[in-house]
């Protein structure tokens, strides 16, 4: 049995290629804790000492819409890009169910590069008696001897164009502040020692809103002590504002339900070494020449919560 810390379920590693363990730092998303159908949930996996993680593909179109995007950054990733890739074909951009098009600007797809975990490929492994596909990923968190790790579900509705009226009722009601804020927090793991987690979880982060979220980002960003606390908030802060400056001139894609990571080092005898990424892409749609105004309505508000913190 493999124990997840900070209170977190036992998680046995039976099922899985044996030099493989479940991700123990993972804080939203499918959770092999979660037991559905009489079969447990596929979560991230990561070979110990490695620096990447393997991100299950989803199912149907949200993992061809999540693939298509990272293949599409990487096939991108050149210097100096061929005519095709400046006008990259549709294949990397549409699947059979999903709206993503051609027609991106590719200044778009550079500057999403930036931002983003590094994708390397595609992998099948067998786990739990089938071969199930991934995503390989940069995995950010592997350079910190002890990391704080934050996820904020950004934007000001989580369902995306094609979301059903269950789904957006679902959505809806899941959490109100959503729209006012245009963020929600997920949850966060802060290393406080070897043996020493602590954990928040998305209910803990459901209990904040509009008037108290400044107390639940202040509890994660103070993991180091008190003299540490305002330069891990301008570390933040300067990070913040180049997702920000993103956001304010891409006019390629919407993002909907996808998430803010980010991750600093707790350990205060070390650099702060603060990252943030943007994850997950299941449901990201092009915008036909528009801006993402909800994504860019949380990263406004977050920029205003992390100034007053100060």
């Amino acid at each position: 049995m493999n124990i997840l810390q900070g209170g977190m379920s036992f998680v046995s590693n039976e099922g899985l290629p044996d030099e493989y363990q479940w991700f123990s730092d993972q804080i939203a998303g499918h959770h092999p804790s979660v037991i559905k159908n009489g079969k447990r949930e596929i979560g991230l996996l990561k070979i110990p000492g490695s620096c990447e993680i393997l991100k299950p593909k989803q199912d149907a179109s949200r993992g061809e819409k999540e693939v298509a995007l990272y293949k599409l950054l990487l096939s991108s990733s050149s210097s100096s890009p061929s005519p095709t890739e400046q006008n990259p074909p549709s294949s990397l951009l549409t699947t059979s169910s999903d709206e993503l098009r051609n027609g991106v600007r590719m200044e778009d797809v550079d500057g999403l590069r930036e931002l983003t975990a590094k994708f390397h490929r595609m992998q099948t492994l067998f786990v739990d008696g089938e071969d199930r596909e991934f995503l390989v990923l940069e995995d950010v968190t592997s350079d910190y001897k002890r990391p704080a790790i934050l996820d904020l579900k950004m934007g000001q509705v989580t369902y995306d164009p094609l979301a059903t009226p269950a789904k957006i009722e679902k959505e809806s009601v899941k959490y109100p502040p959503q729209a006012t804020m245009g963020l929600r927090i997920l949850g966060y793991r802060i290393h406080r020692g070897d043996d020493n987690v602590e954990v928040r979880d998305k209910d803990w982060g459901k209990s904040f809103d509009e008037t108290n979220v400044q107390t639940g980002l202040c509890e994660f960003f103070s993991a180091r002590d008190a003299p540490h606390l305002e330069n891990v908030l301008k570390e933040a802060l300067d990070k913040l504002k180049d997702i920000k400056a993103y956001f304010e001139t891409q006019k390629s894609f919407l993002f909907f339900a996808s998430s803010l990571l980010f991750v600093y080092e707790a350990d205060k005898t070390l650099p702060i070494n603060l990252k943030i990424v943007m994850i997950d892409f299941s449901h990201a749609f092009t915008s036909n020449g528009l801006r993402d105004e909800g994504y860019l309505f949380g990263i406004q508000n977050l920029e205003k919560y992390l100034k007053s913190m100060l």
